[in-house]
């Protein structure tokens, strides 16, 4: 893969129609619980040069096109938008500087995350800010500095982000030499035009025809393959995923945003011991944790209703989302045989082997197809028939630096569309981090929370 292939110049002729999943998520954008923003931010190991903060920046424009784009959307066509360029892009209108009080640490600095994470979209922008926080204090020291990323998840996935970011940040302190220096790409002559492109629709046919060959040329029916299709597609209608936990039955607008280090070592042995994946720890861990957070207020149910994605090859990582969701009801309580990881372990198992990756964008062309109203209550519901969905993205696997800083840790925040919680877990150079998007009105104790997770990965990994 040549970064040429896909940065600069080689990505003018990406696809300006936007694929199902990210149609989805555009138009969500139209209820505030829906929201779909992705929140990255990180810990600095020095201030960087403002003058190069911004350069850089801008570069990365000109590196990837889609930052200077905004979805629009035709009348009577809800369901078939695309990227249009904004004529008077600035990217100062994008990146700013803030400055929180001299006592501020942890806590002031995810208030202003989280008051990001929640705020609308300016119009006819492009749909992603960048903010240099200066002068902290982090966990009692100092942090000289820290870099809040904020893009609509409608424009990458984590999969295409950790691309997007592996491939344009610096490896050095130093300004790198010799990097290429792409001209701005040109205004497309109508956007119209773009509607002559072939829908994502057929794209999806035409990977559907694919599968149904490999399941021709395998040992599976065809007609088996494309039942587990329909079938997969039927389970992510908006009907509840076990028994939702009362407990975390509110709903409101509001969003609390958390932190927490990972024992990526540890939760690598502890799966090791028992034949299972980072992935199986990692989801052991977060239900212990939520297995003691009702235990601390009575309540212990069997089971936690979830949802994962589940990454799925992509045509192209340059842009846009490719992933598939499983729901399930996750084993919380402890089993009365073997460990509670090997039950993960052995459901995660079941869940995954009946996936398949087609499901969730036939059922998101199907939810495409209704008035917007409708599309919104369906996915409102859906939202609301599982209580947490989990995410494990690889990250940076290597030592990279913003405009002379280098990078010390980062953290990552997805959206809860209508769910009580959202888990992002990180692993990459170091180690691992978890980032919390929860619902207070849901989990309504958020410190408690935090304590009953760090219990919860301290014994998966204790044992």
């Amino acid at each position: 893969m040549r970064p040429a292939d896909h940065f600069g110049v080689g990505a003018w002729n990406l696809p300006r129609r936007l694929n199902t999943l990210d149609t989805l998520m555009w138009r969500c954008e139209a209820d505030p619980v829906l929201r779909a923003p992705l929140v990255l931010l990180a810990l600095l190991d020095d201030t960087p040069d403002w003058d190069r903060f911004v350069a850089g920046h801008e570069w990365a424009t000109r590196m990837i096109p889609r930052l200077r784009d905004r979805p629009r959307t035709f009348p009577l066509l809800p369901a078939a938008p695309v990227w249009t360029s904004v004529p008077d892009f600035d990217v100062a209108d994008h990146v700013r500087r803030a400055a929180l009080p001299g006592d501020a640490g942890r806590r002031e600095l995810l208030d202003l995350v989280q008051s990001m994470a929640t705020a609308p979209w300016r119009p006819g922008r492009p749909l992603w800010e960048s903010v240099l926080v200066e002068g902290l204090r982090w966990d009692g020291k100092p942090c000289p500095a820290a870099w809040i990323l904020r893009f609509h998840h409608s424009m990458a996935d984590g999969q295409t982000a950790a691309f997007w970011l592996s491939t344009l940040l610096n490896r050095q302190r130093e300004p790198r030499t010799g990097k290429p220096d792409p001209p701005p790409p040109p205004p497309p002559v109508s956007d119209l035009l773009a509607l002559l492109e072939p829908p994502p629709e057929l794209d999806l046919l035409r990977r559907g025809l694919i599968e149904g060959k490999a399941a021709l040329d395998s040992a599976e029916p065809a007609s088996a393959s494309l039942l587990k299709v329909v079938r997969g597609a039927v389970e992510l209608t908006p009907t509840p995923v076990g028994t939702p936990s009362p407990l975390l039955s509110g709903r409101g607008l509001s969003r609390r945003l958390d932190l927490m280090d990972v024992p990526l070592d540890g939760l690598r042995a502890a799966a090791r011991e028992e034949g299972a994946s980072v992935n199986d720890a990692f989801l052991t861990g977060m239900l212990v944790g939520f297995r003691r957070y009702h235990e601390r207020r009575g309540s212990t149910p069997d089971t936690l209703s979830i949802a994962m994605p589940l990454p799925r090859k992509k045509t192209s990582p340059r842009v846009g989302n490719g992933f598939g969701v499983v729901r399930l009801p996750a084993p919380m309580a402890v089993p009365k045989e073997g460990t509670h990881l090997a039950a993960v372990r052995d459901r995660l198992a079941e869940v995954t082997s009946a996936y398949t990756p087609a499901a969730l964008e036939v059922a998101s062309t199907v939810v495409n197809a209704l008035p917007t109203p409708l599309t919104l209550e369906a996915m409102r519901r859906l939202g609301r028939s599982y209580d947490v969905q989990l995410s494990h993205v690889a990250g940076i696997h290597r030592r990279f630096y913003v405009s002379g800083a280098a990078i010390e840790g980062v953290y990552c925040f997805g959206p809860a569309p209508g769910c009580a919680a959202m888990a992002v877990m990180v692993s990459g150079r170091g180690g691992a981090t978890l980032g919390l998007t929860t619902d207070p009105a849901a989990v309504t104790d958020g410190p408690a929370f935090m304590e009953c997770l760090e219990e919860g990965f301290a014994e998966v990994v204790g044992g």
